[in-house]
């Protein structure tokens, strides 16, 4: 069944065979195999291990490209995430449209789902300041579980049920040409419950983006300058500079750019205080505020849920493929990368530019977050804007972030 899908190009296994030949000796730590001693039901933090690496990855992107997984048949993961693009949003089509007739818009922006290995579990540092986790607030500490929301999102690929009664998406993946596939990298007492299955199906949605080599790819110009393969011109040289300097750019005060391979983000939080989007539909409402951290979606969370110093507050992505994943910041705000970037240092200086009515009027600065919450926006340069660049240093910074682009982002963009 692997080749007759692999033909109709749902994967690419020449690719995955060089991964097998490595041999993916991290693929998953472990916790037991199953066996005939395995209980009935699982322990929460149980992870099996597939029989065969490769066969995992390749089901995993089956899984991952599948629009039959979704209440209209027509939403995959890889609605959101497509490969051309950075595995992020396609560039110029707003806020994700979902639903059981793909007609409903989300409030938040798709992030790139690639360079996320060097992520962990949410945490707070000694003094409380936030790091890790994945999505923008940080309430999945895995790929695995981050992965399971979207199935029954209702403005996502809206099936009927929860990750705690998946029933709905199994009957789904069971009627799957790949399902056969799927139940071969398994003992069956690894698979013999829903809660199970549901398990092995978010696993396998973990690996194949873990694992597969186009999440990881490290071959961008700037990867390959810094491997003394490509050198920067003169242009990009001088936004790098810009980027690195904290009394210019400061860009790598979060969007770290230190090692043979960063990944430009420190996986921390921040208040940028980016323009209310009107376009959420939740926005038609004035009461209505995004809040990120201390409202993330957890039932139990006293870390951060309902913490005044965190409202506001979302995750910093990383900057690889910037170039291909507009609209810019969590909730889709701004439209193109030089204003994302403009942003940073007029926002409080010339608020008027970036803050507007539904009606394209002029709205109070910071509108997209509540005044009992504004002494959590970040501070400091760039928004103390004691350097702010000129048309000259913009074309420096967007030259340096093209280079961040992966060697197979060659989809026209529009």
């Amino acid at each position: 069944m692997l080749k007759s899908l692999n033909a109709r190009g749902f994967a690419r296994a020449s690719k995955l065979g060089l991964w097998a030949v490595l041999g993916l000796s991290g693929l998953l730590a472990a916790c037991g195999s199953g066996g005939d001693d395995a209980p009935q039901e699982e322990p929460a933090a149980f992870v099996a291990t597939p029989k065969n690496a490769t066969s995992a990855v390749l089901v995993g992107e089956f899984l991952f490209k599948d629009p039959a997984l979704s209440a209209s048949g027509r939403v995959a993961c890889a609605t959101c995430h497509e490969g051309k693009f950075g595995h992020a949003d396609k560039p110029g089509g707003g806020l994700p449209m979902g639903g059981p007739a793909v007609t409903l818009s989300g409030m938040r922006s798709s992030p790139t789902a690639r360079y996320l290995n060097t992520g962990f579990a949410f945490r707070l540092d000694a003094t409380g300041k936030p790091f890790g986790g994945f999505t923008w607030d940080g309430r999945a500490d895995a790929r695995r579980q981050q992965a399971q929301d979207p199935f029954f999102d209702s403005v996502e690929m809206a099936l009927p049920g929860s990750p705690s009664q998946p029933a709905e998406l199994l009957k789904l993946v069971r009627a799957a040409a790949y399902f056969n596939d799927l139940t071969a990298l398994y003992e069956p007492d690894q698979l013999d419950t829903d809660a199970k299955l549901f398990k092995r199906v978010s696993e396998l949605l973990e690996i194949y983006q873990r694992d597969d080599v186009d999440y990881n790819l490290f071959d961008s110009r700037f990867d390959r300058s810094l491997a003394g393969g490509a050198a920067l011109s003169a242009a990009e040289a001088r936004g790098l500079a810009i980027f690195r300097d904290p009394a210019r750019g400061n860009c790598a005060s979060c969007h770290t750019a230190d090692g043979n391979q960063p990944v430009f983000t420190d996986f921390g939080y921040a208040a940028l205080g980016v323009p209310r989007n009107h376009a959420g539909p939740k926005n038609a409402d004035p009461a209505f505020f995004d809040l990120g951290l201390c409202a993330r979606n957890k039932a139990v969370d006293p870390q951060v849920k309902g913490v005044a110093r965190y409202c506001g507050m979302f995750k910093t992505p990383t900057l690889r493929n910037i170039t291909r994943s507009a609209p810019y910041f969590h909730n889709g705000a701004i439209a193109s990368l030089r204003d994302a970037v403009r942003f940073h240092f007029t926002r409080d200086t010339d608020p008027a530019r970036w803050y507007r009515k539904a009606d394209g009027s002029a709205d109070i600065p910071y509108n997209n977050l509540p005044a009992a919450y504004r002494a959590n926006l970040s501070s400091g340069q760039p928004f103390a804007a004691t350097w702010v660049p000129d048309d000259a240093d913009m074309a420096d910074l967007m030259a340096f972030l093209a280079t961040l682009d992966d060697a197979d982002q060659t989809e026209p963009l529009q």
